[in-house]
């Protein structure tokens, strides 16, 4: 069974969001794809024409104080979320909470962001972030915005995240 047809991996939000909507659909973004991938190969997720690899974004990447906020990218591997001393100093429920997602092989695979678009009832990053009142920065055509993470699950396995970019 073949999962994707052609794989892209842009380098900025211009990029992913061009490949999103450009690319033959159904074009599905993916970072580690612990959860994607194997809902895919089990008929749970439609398989993807295109798979857009996120980890190339740099700001994706990233775990870092801005100004009054803590930032935390869609595609950090659980696991440096748990090793991260600025993660410890911000969001120690979050560390508690990342450290017993899965197993350790997951986690060095495993994202937050993830978790958190799979809007799975049973994730512990996300029960994290929803007791810490986080905010998910979401990229769309019309650029960045900001939505309290606890408004983003419409249902088990549902996301209020616009896959039409809109």
């Amino acid at each position: 069974m073949t999962l994707w047809q052609e794989y892209r991996q842009p380098n900025s939000f211009s990029e992913a969001i061009e490949d999103l909507i450009n690319s033959p659909q159904p074009a599905v973004p993916i970072a580690g794809g612990t959860d994607l991938l194997l809902d895919m190969r089990q008929g749970r997720h439609e398989t993807a024409q295109t798979l857009i690899d996120l980890t190339g974004i740099p700001e994706m990447k990233l775990i870092e104080e801005r100004g009054n906020f803590f930032y935390i990218g869609a595609c950090v591997p659980i696991n440096r979320i748990v090793d991260n001393s600025l993660t410890e100093k911000h969001a120690e429920a979050l560390v508690e909470a990342c450290d017993l997602i899965a197993g350790p092989q997951v986690r060095n695979t495993a994202t937050l962001g993830g978790n958190v678009a799979h809007a799975l009832p049973a994730a512990d990053g996300t029960i994290a972030l929803v007791a810490l009142d986080a905010e998910a920065e979401i990229a769309n055509s019309n650029g960045l915005y900001r939505l309290p993470v606890n408004k983003l699950f419409l249902g088990p396995g549902k996301s209020a995240i616009d896959r039409n970019l809109n």
